[in-house]
């Protein structure tokens, strides 16, 4: 909806849901709890594109498998310390 027609949202998958959570942005244990958080944090006018954003940045430097905290940009300033155990 948000891609094709412009309806302001902020979808959660998997992939987003992992994010937030590695960065610290959720406690989200469901997408939909990780949504909430997201739509509070950031102005609506820029749900969609940083969706988008979100998700090309975590395939470049903060994949689900392999993932080194310590050189993800991200991760390594405000990553969970979870991560670096």
């Amino acid at each position: 909806m948000v891609q094709a027609f412009g309806v302001p949202a902020f979808p959660v998958d998997t992939h987003i849901h992992r994010l937030a959570w590695r960065w610290t942005l959720s406690t989200g244990k469901s997408v939909e709890h990780t949504e909430a958080d997201l739509k509070k944090l950031f102005p609506k006018e820029e749900w969609a594109d940083l969706h988008l954003r979100i998700i090309y940045f975590g395939r470049e430097h903060c994949p689900a498998k392999g993932h080194d905290p310590r050189k993800c940009p991200i991760c390594s300033v405000i990553g969970r310390k979870e991560l670096f155990a």
